[in-house]
């Protein structure tokens, strides 16, 4: 599958609809990423997916592009906008990364950065989607928030036309999952966190990973959806049975949900049991708590929105979400 294929599509621009979503990720071969975007394409918000950007993050972004294109494809929307966005954080590098030991996870920082840079385009067709559907535009982050970062730091009048962005990432009140003190999203880029935390945008929506630790599966489920047979259901067999968390090699092994958690959200917001409306800030200075969340000292951002952070979901429900969108043929 050949990104390029997919930059045509992007000169072609979505008419203004009722509501709209543009998701962006950091996809790696399938894994989270791929089950959330399979999760809102295949319920009723289909139609509102406008594009996708491609952010480093778990992969870099020129082979993340690749996978999102391919599932794309797989999933009926082969013409559907699928554009590589910032191919680097704003400032964190793997140089840096490297001092930061012990890490759980680097993502991207662990392999060499491409040399190949292909035509851009993802962060200004974020921004045109966000101009199509002013104040109805809902962006859909799981990935690092370089992306919507640099597209609010390019154009800051648009930050008024985000109707809201749901996020998956932070560590609230739990430890971290790249660091003791970071969720791996925000962590990879901290500063562009930072900048969504003390945005004005309308309606921040927050998935942490204190929701994610209460969301976890055993090899039942896996089971279940390999058990049906589709060109999706191989792509999750062979990255969760094969790769992480690796179910046919270590049948005991347990996984959580992380952006599938978003993707619940977006698709049914009812399932959220609680929440709680919290001025969040990200810690961007180089050392232990580098990406960790704390609270936002509001002198500093006067204009910034809360975030509606979700703590807990009806995670029987979510389950079913999950398996029935990835089983439907």
């Amino acid at each position: 599958m050949k990104v390029m294929r997919f930059l045509a599509a992007s000169l072609v621009f979505a008419v203004a609809a009722a509501a709209q979503i543009h998701i962006d990720t950091d996809s790696g071969y399938f894994a989270d990423d791929g089950v959330a975007l399979t999760m809102v394409l295949r319920s009723a918000r289909r139609a509102e997916v406008q594009g996708i950007t491609v952010v480093s993050g778990n992969v870099w972004s020129l082979e993340g592009a690749e996978f999102m294109a391919r599932n794309a494809k797989l999933l009926g929307v082969p013409d559907l906008p699928v554009l590589i966005g910032s191919e680097a954080p704003i400032l964190h590098t793997a140089a840096m990364s490297k001092k930061e030991s012990p890490l759980e996870f680097s993502g991207a920082f662990a392999t060499p950065q491409p040399t190949l840079h292909p035509p851009h385009g993802g962060i200004d067709l974020l921004i045109r989607d966000i101009e199509a559907a002013p104040g109805k535009i809902t962006i859909l982050a799981i990935g690092p928030l370089t992306n919507l970062a640099i597209a609010l730091r390019l154009r800051p009048d648009i930050e008024a036309k985000i109707g809201s962005v749901v996020m998956m990432g932070g560590a609230v009140r739990v430890p971290g999952n790249a660091s003791k003190s970071a969720e791996f999203n925000f962590w990879f880029d901290p500063e562009a966190a930072q900048v969504i935390m003390r945005s004005g945008i309308a309606k921040k929506v927050l998935l942490p990973l204190d929701a994610s630790i209460q969301a976890v599966f055993s090899k039942k489920l896996f089971d279940e959806v390999v058990a049906v047979k589709t060109p999706i259901t191989a792509l999750y067999r062979e990255d969760f049975g094969n790769r992480y968390p690796g179910f046919l090699k270590r049948p005991g092994v347990r996984s959580m949900l992380w952006d599938e958690l978003a993707a619940a959200y977006l698709v049914a917001p009812s399932l959220v049991t609680r929440k709680e409306t919290l001025y969040l800030d990200i810690d961007t200075s180089f050392g232990p708590r580098y990406g960790a969340v704390r609270e936002l000292d509001r002198s500093l951002a006067p204009n910034a929105t809360p975030v509606e952070t979700v703590f807990n979901m009806d995670f029987p429900k979510v389950f079913e979400l999950y398996r029935r969108a990835l089983v439907a043929k």
